[in-house]
């Protein structure tokens, strides 16, 4: 379009791709079905080719089931342009009715591993986006090519079997689903698209920036990647890996509210028969009850695994986690040594807002106004902090813990450094909550161990409430098989 600046015209004129329209678009959304009634969605929109065609075949998709479509854009302040790119992005957008918000990612950047940051910072700020927004979808534009780079990459770091596949069409968030109903879809399609529509858009520098792996595979004509037949015979191993997986969690493995995993090893050695079933199962749990949001490396799993299966008393760390077998029961916990001592101030203005106050990347503390309480002021929660359970003195004292597991019977049965790395609420102090152990009378365990309390009912007043929230779910199960390309079109 003439009117529009330089870096909103693609560059290459040529394209032999064929349009996606509204049919082709349900086809590839009906995967993820069933939607609620009127759904709500989000598209992340970088402004480049195949994310302006998915937010226009999304906006079409929405109006016709009644719903909403909001487009986020997310400036990570890498480039002098980006900003004035967002904003440029968002008036395309609003040509055709769509709502439109820009997400900023502030503050330092890394030296090195600018990507992966950008990646991580990106989903945080959408995660959180989406939450507030009450957004349970959020669409993004991978499509075949990226895919076909994926796998290369992935065959070259000779990846497991849940890693050669390629990338689930849906993973989770805290606050909402990721979609990626592209996947099937050529980039010469999505092209064909916007050209039909007569919507250009914005060709980002760092595409062809070759000091990324990504861009490489992209560039090299010679860099071929798994033939048609390997890559479903790595989705139908994934997916059958996935069911195993999946089965072992469910019949082994339970993660109480104060983020402590307790596995029946028994029946996990008899549901995980195989070394691929039990390599990522466990895998999945250390990065949940550590916070992360990858796993480890298959060879550390692989040589935890065996070491836990040799000693009915072992101890393994792994992941910011200690995996401790106690006979027929493994423990899976924060490791003390692995969490930041530095006490966390509430910050008063996310309480404010309706968030959480988040610690340790694995636990939220939420405050509920109840009128007459201390959250009638939320200023006055910023004396307030959130330490581990170790930092409390009363703690270290038989009298605490044996005080305390009469309340909470599971914590009774705990070793004392599982319990150390829990969170906890302090006021100067004195300790005001436990998290996860839905303990409502801390003042009288307090008491029973002889230490200082609260005054009376202050932790009541202020009504608190903790959730362990991880970044990741102990289980997505999420690669879906999308309509084959060849019949898209059909």
């Amino acid at each position: 379009m003439a009117d529009q600046p330089e870096n909103m015209i693609n560059p290459d004129p040529a394209s032999d791709g064929t349009p996606l329209d509204a049919v082709v678009f349900s086809r590839l959304m009906n995967v993820f079905g069933p939607f609620e009634d009127r759904p709500k969605i989000a598209v992340a929109v970088s402004g480049g080719a195949d994310s302006m065609a998915l937010a226009l075949l999304a906006h079409e998709w929405c109006g016709s089931k009644g719903g909403e479509l909001t487009a986020i854009t997310v400036d990570h302040g890498l480039r002098a342009e980006a900003a004035e790119e967002a904003i440029r992005v968002g008036e395309q957008l609003r040509k055709h009715g769509i709502d439109h918000r820009i997400l900023c990612w502030d503050g330092a950047k890394p030296q090195s591993g600018i990507q992966e940051a950008a990646r991580k910072a990106r989903y945080d700020l959408l995660d959180r986006a989406l939450g507030e927004m009450d957004i349970l979808h959020l669409l993004v534009a991978h499509h075949r090519d990226d895919q076909h780079e994926t796998l290369v990459m992935r065959q070259q770091r000779e990846s497991g079997v849940i890693g050669r596949a390629g990338m689930a069409a849906r993973r989770y968030l805290r606050n909402a689903r990721v979609l990626r109903p592209l996947l099937p879809v050529a980039k010469v399609d999505l092209i064909a698209t916007l050209r039909t529509r007569q919507q250009d858009w914005i060709e980002d520098p760092s595409n062809r920036n070759v000091r990324f792996e990504r861009v490489r595979i992209r560039h090299n004509p010679m860099m071929d990647g798994p033939k048609k037949e390997t890559v479903q015979s790595a989705a139908d191993t994934r997916q059958t890996a996935e069911y195993r997986i999946a089965d072992l969690l469910a019949s082994a493995v339970q993660i109480a509210n104060c983020g402590i995993a307790r596995i029946d090893y028994s029946n996990w050695r008899d549901v995980g028969g195989d070394e691929v079933t039990a390599r990522y199962a466990l895998g999945h749990i250390v990065r949940v009850v550590g916070g992360e949001n990858y796993m480890p490396a298959l060879g550390a799993l692989t040589a935890a695994l065996l070491q836990i299966n040799e000693k009915e008393d072992a101890r393994v760390s792994l992941g910011g986690c200690v995996l401790h077998r106690r006979g027929g029961i493994l423990l899976v916990y924060r490791e003390i040594g692995r969490v930041d001592a530095h006490p966390v101030r509430i910050d008063a203005d996310l309480m404010r807002d309706g968030f959480g106050q988040r610690w340790d990347n694995r636990f939220e503390l939420f405050f509920a106004d109840h009128g007459a309480g201390a959250t009638a002021d939320y200023g006055d929660l910023g004396r307030f902090v959130i330490a581990p359970l170790s930092a409390c003195d009363a703690f270290h004292t038989r009298a605490f813990r044996a005080a305390i597991g009469k309340i909470a019977p599971f914590v009774d049965h705990l070793p004392r450094a599982a319990l150390a790395s829990i969170p906890a609420l302090y006021d100067k102090e004195v300790l005001l909550s436990v998290g996860g152990l839905e303990v409502s009378g801390i003042s009288d365990v307090l008491s029973a161990a002889g230490c200082r309390t609260a005054p009376m009912g202050v932790e009541n007043a202020i009504g608190m409430r903790w959730r362990f929230a991880p970044p990741t779910p102990l289980w997505e199960s999420g690669f879906k098989s999308s309509p084959k390309p060849d019949v898209l079109l059909a």
